[in-house]
């Protein structure tokens, strides 16, 4: 156990806490390269709850690739800038969580691994973003259901018109493989998501209702995944160590998709 370990603000989807302390799961940290700036105090808590709970490695998904559909839509950057800028703020969180590692004991640094992107875009991937993809484009409600999402993402930006909106959408299209079918990675399926979050959007709700057949039943069968998702939302709430004593450069990122 960690010194002055942070009481974790979680919320739990197709799971709860006694049953993920007594069943096997193989567990991924989702982070977003847009994410609220936590402290890496609060880094090691989310790193020492799952490494705890997993079976074999926990994997830290930074998902810097997919940040350019943002870039290029709240920066105007080109196609290839975009995707140059992404990267560039993957490394930072890499660095980040990579320090943060370092600082903890010997067992957590062996039982983690930290992942770009890329590294979870093998065939499986391909395959479920497609289905996802083509509900899109063929179902009014799924697209607008996408679109309510952007614009509780972006409330606090000047209007979007629909077509930087449906641009947007490609974020989320690119997300939800991994919402719905867990990541692949090193011949592991990693079914169970810790995602630090600084807003409570519905999102889980809306993957657990596909899983469930409650909601586009034709989505989850057409994807038949081995085993469902587990969803553990983290609200972030602790800045008391600011991340700038250690990267101060990711809260530039953060404040870039969300301030301006």
């Amino acid at each position: 156990m960690l010194q002055h370990t942070p009481l974790l603000n979680l919320r739990f989807f197709n799971t709860s806490e006694p049953d993920i302390d007594v069943s096997k799961n193989s567990i991924f940290i989702g982070i977003s390269v847009g994410v609220k700036p936590m402290s890496e105090t609060l880094a090691r808590a989310y790193i020492e709850w799952a490494v705890n709970r997993a079976e074999g490695k926990v994997k830290i998904l930074i998902a810097d690739e997919i940040a350019r559909f943002n870039h290029m839509v709240f920066s105007h950057s080109t196609a290839p800038g975009a995707l140059s800028r992404s990267l560039r703020d993957g490394d930072k969180y890499i660095a980040f969580f990579a320090n943060a590692l370092q600082n903890m004991p010997h067992e957590f640094n062996e039982r983690t691994e930290i992942i770009r992107w890329r590294d979870i875009c093998g065939t499986r991937f391909q395959e479920v973003y497609e289905y996802v993809q083509y509900e899109f484009e063929n179902n009014l409600e799924f697209r607008k259901e996408l679109i309510y999402f952007i614009n509780k993402y972006t409330e606090r930006r000047k209007s979007l018109s629909e077509t930087k909106k449906l641009e947007l959408c490609q974020y989320l299209l690119h997300e939800l493989p991994t919402l719905l079918d867990g990541i692949h990675h090193a011949g592991t399926n990693h079914n169970l998501i810790l995602y630090p979050t600084y807003v409570h959007s519905g999102m889980s709700e809306l993957v657990a209702d596909i899983q469930g057949r409650r909601r586009y039943p034709n989505l989850a069968r057409k994807i038949k995944s081995p085993r469902q998702t587990k969803m553990v939302e983290a609200l972030i709430t602790d800045l008391e160590i600011s991340v700038d004593e250690v990267a101060p450069e990711i809260t530039a990122t953060y404040r870039s998709f969300h301030l301006a």
